[in-house]
C-alpha cells in the first residue's frame, strides 16, 4: 500500500541522543530518513494521517549494531507497530528471550556481552518499574521512556545475566517491567503526586531491590556489582516535569488521528510533548506515540494561532 500522500513522512516516534541538542521526531519516506528537532519554542503544525502503517523490522549485524529495514508491502495496520511478516523478521525479538533461551542471533550475542545495568523507574502516576539498558543506552534507554524519576541499582557483566536479576526483581520485590504510554501521559495530568512524593517511592523501591539483590548468594557469578546512582533528567524534560509539579498541565483533548495540530513546544517527555500558543496560556500535553506509525506532515509556523480550547470550559 503506498502512502496516501509525498508530502508526509511515516513516524517511527521520537528518539534521543545524549549530545543532540534536542529531541528528534524520526520520520521516513521510503528510504530516505529525515529529522525533525523539538527544540523549545519552535512552532509548528504536525498533518496527522488517520491510518497506521507497519514500521519494518530489525535485523543484527556482526559487531552488535542495528539496522532498521522498511516494511517490503508497506502495510496497513490495525494495532501495534509490525505487521505479522516483519514481526517474524525482526532479529531485536530474541533479546528479551535470550536469557532463558539461548536462541539469538551473532550480532545480537555481540550487543548483549557488553555491560548492562539495571534501574527503577518512577512516572508521575507513582507507577514504578524495573528495567534494563545497555552501556551504550544507559542514559538514553530512560529518556525514551519518559521516566520522571530513575535509580540504577546494579550493574552486570553482561546482558543476559541482568535480565535474570530483573526477572528475579519483579518475582520478589514486585516491580513490574512494563508501565503502559497511556497510562504515563494520563498520570502527568492527573495531579494525583508532586516530585517529592514520587522521589521517595522511587527511593523506597530502589531500596527494596538493592536489599534483596545484597541478600542473595552467587550474584559475584554473574559479575553484578550493586550501585546508588540516580538518572540525570535532561534538560528537555524539566519544563515538563515542573509544569506536572506545579499542577499547571493539561492533557490534549482533541483526536490526534486525521487532524492537523498547531504546536509551540516547551519541552519533551519521553514520546510525549509539552505545547502551548503562546505565553499565558494553557500547557498542554500531547501523547506523541498516537503519531508513530501514522504519516505526518511537519509545517513551520509563523506568529500566533489559535489555542486549542480548554475542556475545562
Amino acid at each position: 500500500m503506498e502512502f496516501a500522500s509525498a508530502t508526509r513522512q511515516l513516524c517511527h516516534g521520537i528518539s534521543f541522543a545524549e549530545h543532540e541538542p534536542a529531541p528528534m521526531l524520526r520520520l521516513r519516506s521510503g528510504e530516505t530518513w529525515g529529522t525533525e528537532y523539538l527544540e523549545a519554542g519552535r512552532s509548528l503544525a504536525l498533518e496527522i494521517g488517520e491510518l497506521k502503517f507497519c514500521l519494518g523490522y530489525i535485523t543484527m549485524n556482526a559487531d552488535g549494531s542495528r539496522n532498521t529495514l522498511t516494511c517490503p508491502k508497506n502495510k496497513a495496520l490495525r494495532t501495534g507497530t509490525q505487521c505479522e511478516s516483519c514481526r517474524r523478521l525482526d532479529q531485536s525479538k530474541f533479546m528479551h528471550h535470550f536469557h532463558k533461551t539461548g536462541e539469538a542471533p551473532e550480532g545480537l550475542r555481540k550487543y548483549l556481552e557488553q555491560p548492562h545495568f539495571l534501574y527503577i523507574a518512577s512516572f508521575a502516576h507513582g507507577v514504578t518499574k524495573v528495567g534494563t539498558t545497555s552501556a551504550q543506552s544507559k542514559w538514553t534507554r530512560l529518556a525514551q521512556q519518559g521516566a520522571v524519576i530513575a535509580r540504577y541499582v546494579a550493574r552486570a557483566t553482561d546482558g543476559a545475566a541482568i535480565r535474570v536479576i530483573e526477572d528475579l526483581v519483579t518475582e520478589h520485590v514486585g516491580l513490574s517491567q512494563q508501565v503502559r504510554q497511556k497510562s504515563k501521559v494520563k498520570g502527568l495530568a492527573s495531579w494525583e503526586l508532586d516530585y517529592a512524593q514520587l522521589d521517595q517511592i522511587n527511593a523506597d523501591a530502589a531500596g527494596r531491590a538493592r536489599d534483596f539483590l545484597g541478600a542473595q548468594r552467587g550474584m559475584e557469578i554473574f559479575g553484578v556489582q550493586l550501585r546508588d546512582e540516580l538518572w540525570e533528567q535532561p534538560a528537555f524534560a524539566r519544563p515538563v516535569i515542573g509544569a506536572w509539579d506545579a499542577h499547571a498541565l493539561h492533557a490534549w483533548t482533541t483526536t490526534l488521528p486525521g487532524s492537523t495540530v498547531n504546536l509551540r513546544i516547551r519541552g519533551v517527555l519521553g514520546q510525549s510533548i509539552l505545547a502551548d500558543s503562546g505565553d499565558g496560556t494553557t500547557l498542554r500535553l500531547l501523547d506523541a506515540a498516537e503519531l508513530k506509525t501514522r504519516e505526518v506532515a511537519v509545517v513551520e509556523q509563523r506568529g500566533d494561532f489559535k489555542e486549542e480550547q480548554s475542556a475545562l470550559f
